[in-house]
């Protein structure tokens, strides 16, 4: 009678510790199951950011593509303007008021961008497309804050496309300081006069551009 208990006592204590035993081979298999998906997540995660930085870099090219267009079509001056003959210009002019040049270029693109004009400057000037050709001609200048200005300039402008010359002018303005001109150096008026040079040269260019 004690035997076949016994059997079956060792056997429900068999069946027990193969179920244990299952359990425990069962979570390896959810942590491994869980890991490839966080691995997944992660894989995902990473193609996603690579994509969308490619997407990123493929829509600014063409953006810095259209703004080369752009600047290709532009009216091209000098970013400094220089003499035409400097033995011509006083000593103290040349030595002194030695940023004139750049003065007369930036004014000329400032009145030049107001009259719808696209223009820009270089340090050279290209063999073709749409140039203009600056240079200062004479600076005459004389008197000071205390006795009164009495400064001039005189510039010219050659309009080429393609090397060819279609225009050509040449402009000259007198100033004495205009307002609190007795405040004033001499490099202060000068850098007035080509300022309103600039917007001579400027609207003459926008007549030949029309």
């Amino acid at each position: 009678m004690m035997k076949p208990a016994l059997c079956i006592l060792l056997g429900l204590l068999a069946t027990g510790c193969g179920s244990t035993g299952s359990s425990q081979s069962s979570a390896p298999t959810r942590q491994e199951t869980n890991q490839e998906a966080s691995d997944k997540a992660v894989v995902a995660t990473t193609t996603a950011g690579a994509t969308k930085l490619s997407q990123s870099q493929m829509s600014t090219k063409p953006v810095k593509a259209n703004a080369a267009a752009a600047h290709a079509g532009d009216i091209v001056i000098l970013f400094d303007v220089p003499f035409a003959n400097e033995s011509h210009i006083a000593d103290n002019v040349v030595e002194e008021c030695s940023d004139i040049g750049k003065q007369f270029s930036a004014s000329v693109i400032k009145y030049a961008h107001s009259n719808n004009l696209k223009i820009s400057s270089a340090a050279t000037l290209p063999e073709s497309g749409k140039v203009v050709q600056l240079s200062i001609d004479n600076v005459y200048s004389a008197g000071n804050a205390f006795i009164g200005h009495r400064k001039s300039a005189t510039v010219s402008a050659r309009y080429l496309v393609d090397g060819k010359e279609v225009a050509h002018t040449e402009k000259t303005r007198n100033s004495g300081g205009g307002f609190f001109g007795g405040f004033k150096g001499s490099c202060s008026v000068l850098a007035h006069t080509v300022n309103t040079l600039g917007s001579d040269v400027a609207k003459w260019l926008k007549q030949q551009t029309q």
